[in-house]
């Protein structure tokens, strides 16, 4: 991939659009593909959906509904859940409150057997709560005499009737003789599965496209996702995945090359499209290959330029599927969780149509070096393509399904016109999650699928030009903010984008360019607090505006130095890129977001009282607050305790880790340099013996946070009740026993992937790494099985270089300290599966054991050991009562499709932070305010709206205003 493309990637949308435009049919041009577009639409819409078919389901039950919602989410789980008791609860739970069967037209879906059982089971979910008189007497009956067991199983049998609208079969022997029988259409093969995540799921895929190939024959294609050929598809992993798929993807194009079947290599997400386009140029030295591209990517027609540039270069025309996308609302949630300062895609759906009508223009312009597959189902692009088509050889691609009634009067028409269907191979359970993402792309509002079956959208409107429904000046959709500003009342901090090959090159040069300087020299700590206690009085009159702009000036830094903070936390603190970058991003939040505090919590609050009479309520600073953090988070926890504090009025005495402390002098260095008075707060490095255990004695201390173990924070407490004077108040945040249950209706790979980042990433190393895993024994071996894969995966190494995941332990004490316990695992509990270690050093191999219950650890192990329990549904309780029971209750995690078995663990735990269906560590400032109760910690939550108060102290005035000439606001009432 060359700059163009990069600088594409994430270019202002507004930009796009006007070079957009530049491609776009005349006037006149634009009349005639609406008249055409128009008389598609018409026979479309007049042509009546099959009973059983997608356009059927879709225009029933769109996402729009409630009862479209239940049917993805049963149909994305039920086939793969082992034990009816799970799969009743299922649709009881998705299925309990659909009006399933309300419609009277005899035509319609309700009359196939897949809606008869929806209707059934709805019904049947609602038995136990309503009245018998609300149902009809032969229904009751029927219910009655079934019961769940047969519902269940007409449920089951409804999914795989839906399913066979989207599969064409589940053998590729099979699908070719469909495919046979179904001329003129061609078909291009995808074998069903998502993203391999361990080498034994990729060599699967690998041996299902090797025996595709050799039973396809032309015209018939292959689609070829590059994920499910290499567990680490990433860019990180660049140098692996070039080693490693490179060579496989070579061979699956000699075998196709000797039998004259073409590969497409599929699209995926954008953070995976620069390495795609590098592994493409690479494999098309070689052999043939087609490529698919997305219009909903900014970078789409700068890709489109490059393809046709490769393939003049090559001497050979590239086959080329555009398509639209797939993965939009992924792309937009993962930009702004990652703080990009734009969308790698456009906002608006006009705007997707008009990139796609940009690239079409350019591929047929280019027939010497592409040969272009417009996959569409919407007639507006039909149209266009034959219009800018000319006498250009193309070919126009569907997917099984779907768009039946549009290509079947396209090929009426034009009947030498070349029609591929996508079609999908292999099992049911395989199917699910594609069957997901084709509902999200055809049954959303906006989709021409969707609309086109409904009678309320005028077809005009549907064949109407997209540049003519663009906002004049262009904005992109208001709804869909920057990511930057996704937060109402301050920025979102600023991230790196480390899918970007130039990006990664430049981290790792400046990483490898650190070089740790000596440790800044020791402050005397009597004469820090002196300066810290004098210089109180001055900071807290600072007013509240002043202290928050102080602190918006200290995030604008931290994102400015973001490479260097990265890099000195790289080497000093032993974390990975994504994690270094990680702590600069939140240490930008703590202080944006402790700086809106201030601004609406600092401000004088008057109260209700009687007339003549003026009440007030204040937060004041309380004095000096020694804030002493620890190693594992050296940047960002240690810049939210001591952004709180001065926000709050006190200054500062902050201790950081014996570990880590030229990182903490560099966040009060840029503190200063922000504008904060250089005694308002004063670094001071030491052990815990030498500096935290007298700085905590200290009677000048008005106040202490925290962040450590449960041990330390006991002995601070104590320390600070023998202390003479006033009682002061302690913020500790503490460790936790951290565990995640799993029931058999979550999604395995889903599991897997939020297990390895929440036990492993950071080597365990945080207060909110899991600890422990409660799978359902009816999942679990296939959760067990893809857990030992993914720890096979995994590269424990410097984190200096890009593609380590797991990096060192702190220190040999604490890894001598976990090689212990591990011992003692081997010994007693079954080996799951491990990394491997190659690296000598403070390292640990990330490693998952199988314990009983009551062989559990009841204490925090702070490291890259993962405990695994299986338990049953019928002993939920006493997982439950377990996890109590130990009293720790910082974070939790819930993986399940089952709302009511979420609200039970829910109604169950005590536990500051729960995280259903994603991994349980990387809470956000202001979004997931962090922190636990019972030994994990006293409260208030870190990045939450009730923090700062703790570090103030509160102050009302009371002024007698009839003192002074009686009530006036009674004199003066009309």
């Amino acid at each position: 991939m060359g700059p163009g493309q990069r600088r594409d990637h994430r270019m202002p949308e507004a930009e796009a659009v006007g070079r957009l435009l530049a491609f776009q049919p005349g006037k006149d041009a634009s009349r005639r593909i609406a008249s055409l577009g128009l008389r598609l639409a018409q026979r479309v819409r007049a042509t009546p959906p099959g009973p059983l078919s997608a356009e059927s389901f879709l225009r029933h039950y769109g996402l729009s509904t409630r009862e479209g919602v239940a049917l993805m989410c049963v149909a994305e789980a039920l086939l793969r859940i082992p034990d009816p008791q799970t799969a009743d609860a299922l649709l009881r739970d998705k299925l309990a409150s659909g009006n399933w069967g309300s419609t009277k037209d005899e035509d319609s879906f309700v009359s196939s057997a897949a809606d008869w059982a929806l209707m059934l089971t709805g019904t049947l979910a609602r038995w136990r709560e309503a009245p018998q008189e609300d149902f009809p007497s032969s229904l009751k009956q029927l219910v009655a005499r079934l019961g769940e067991p047969v519902a269940r199983a007409a449920i089951r049998q409804a999914m795989r009737i839906l399913a066979e609208q989207f599969v064409l079969a589940e053998t590729i022997e099979e699908a070719v003789s469909r495919a046979g029988g179904r001329r003129p259409y061609r078909f291009s093969f995808d074998m069903l599965g998502e993203a391999a995540r361990t080498a034994e799921d990729a060599a699967r895929y690998f041996a299902a496209y090797s025996n595709a190939i050799r039973a396809a024959a032309p015209p018939d294609s292959l689609s070829v996702k590059l994920s499910a050929l290499h567990p680490r598809f990433e860019e990180l992993k660049r140098d692996r995945v070039f080693s490693e798929l490179l060579p496989k993807l070579t061979d699956l194009t000699r075998i196709a090359a000797a039998r004259g079947v073409g590969i497409t290599l599929d699209a995926e997400e954008s953070e995976r499209l620069e390495l795609t386009l590098d592994i493409f140029e690479a494999l098309t030295g070689q052999f043939d290959a087609g490529l698919a591209v997305q219009a909903y990517q900014k970078r789409a027609a700068a890709v489109c330029d490059w393809l046709i540039a490769l393939g003049r270069s090559r001497k050979r025309r590239i086959p080329m599927r555009l398509v639209k996308g797939a993965y939009w609302d992924g792309e937009i949630k993962r930009a702004q969780q990652l703080g990009m300062p734009d969308y790698p895609v456009f906002t608006r759906k006009a705007v997707t149509d008009i990139s796609y009508v940009a690239c079409a223009t350019k591929l047929l312009a280019a027939p010497d070096a592409i040969y272009p597959a417009f996959a569409t189902h919407n007639c507006r692009t039909v149209a266009t393509i034959l219009e800018l088509s000319k006498e250009s050889e193309f070919e126009f691609q569907k997917l099984l399904g779907m768009g039946d009634a549009l290509y079947e009067a396209l090929l009426a028409e034009h009947p030498d016109i070349a029609v591929r269907v996508y079609a999908p191979v292999g099992s049911f359970t395989d199917l699910l999650p594609y069957l997901v993402r084709r509902l999200l792309e055809n049954g959303a509002n906006t989709s021409f699928v969707h609309q086109i079956a409904d009678p309320g959208v005028p077809l005009e409107d549907l064949v109407a030009d997209p540049v003519e429904q663009l906002p004049e000046p262009y904005v992109p959709d208001p709804r869909i903010p920057l990511p930057r500003d996704i937060y109402p009342d301050r920025k979102n901090s600023l991230g790196l984008d480390l899918a970007r090959r130039d990006v990664l090159d430049s981290l790792h040069q400046r990483i490898a360019a650190e070089k740790l300087s000596p440790a800044p020299p020791s402050i005397t700590l009597d004469s820090a607090i002196g300066r810290a206690a004098q210089s109180f009085e001055s900071w807290s009159h600072v007013p509240a505006a002043g202290r928050a702009a102080v602190l918006e000036r200290a995030a604008d830094l931290l994102e400015e130095r973001m490479l260097d903070l990265v890099a000195l936390i790289v080497r000093e603190g032993g974390r990975t890129y994504a994690d270094a970058v990680s702590e600069v991003r939140e240490a930008a939040d703590f202080c944006r977001y402790y700086a809106s505090q201030t601004k609406t919590r600092f401000v004088v609050q008057l109260l209700p009282g009687p007339a003549g009479e003026r009440n007030e309520l204040q937060l004041h600073g309380r004095g000096v607050f020694a804030c002493i953090s620890p190693w594992n988070f050296p940047l960002s926890i240690f810049t939210g305790q001591v952004a709180a504090a001065l926000a709050a009025g006190n200054t500062v005495i902050a201790k950081p880790a014996e570990q880590t402390p030229r990182i903490g002098f560099s966040a009060i260095d840029l503190l200063h340099q922000a504008g904060i008075p250089v005694d308002a707060v004063i670094c001071v490095a030491g052990d815990g013996e030498a500096v935290g255990a007298p700085l905590v004695a200290d009677p000048r201390i008005a106040g202490v946070a925290f962040t450590g173990s449960v041990e330390t924070a006991k002995r601070i407490d104590l320390a600070l009740a023998q202390r003479a004077g006033p009682i002061v108040p302690l913020i500790a945040e503490t460790g936790g026993d951290n565990a995640m249950i799993v029931d058999s209706s979550a999604l395995p790979e889903q599991v897997v992937d939020d297990v390895v980042i929440s036990a492993f990433q950071s080597a365990g190393q945080r207060c909110s790494a899991q600890r422990i895993l409660f799978v359902d024994a009816g999942c679990a071996p296939r959760v067990l099985q893809l857990l030992a894969g993914a720890l096979a995966e995994l590269k424990v190494g410097d984190p200096a270089e890009p593609d380590t995941d797991v990096g060192p332990i702190i220190d040999s004490l604490s890894r001598e300290t976990l090689l212990s316990h591990i011992a003692k695992l081997r010994g007693s509990a079954r080996l799951i599966g491990e990394a491997q270690l190659k690296i000598e050093g403070n390292y640990i191999a990330p490693v998952a054991f199988e314990l009983a219950l009551d062989q559990l650890p009841r204490t925090e192990v702070f490291g890259p050991i993962l405990h695994v329990c299986l338990y049953r549904r019928s002993n939920l309780g006493e997982v439950l009562q377990w996890i109590r029971d130990t009293g720790y209750g910082l974070t939790l995690g819930i993986h399940s499709r089952i709302q009511s078995f979420v609200d039970e663990v829910v109604r169950a735990a005590r536990v500051g932070n729960i995280y259903v269906n994603r991994s349980m560590i990387g809470a956000v400032v202001g979004v997931q305010p962090f922190g636990g109760e019972g030994l994990s910690g006293t409260g208030p939550k870190a990045g939450g709206p009730h923090y700062l108060p703790r570090f103030a102290t509160e102050r009302t005035l009371t002024v007698n205003t009839a003192a002074v000439g009686g009530v006036t606001e009674l004199l003066t009432r009309t």
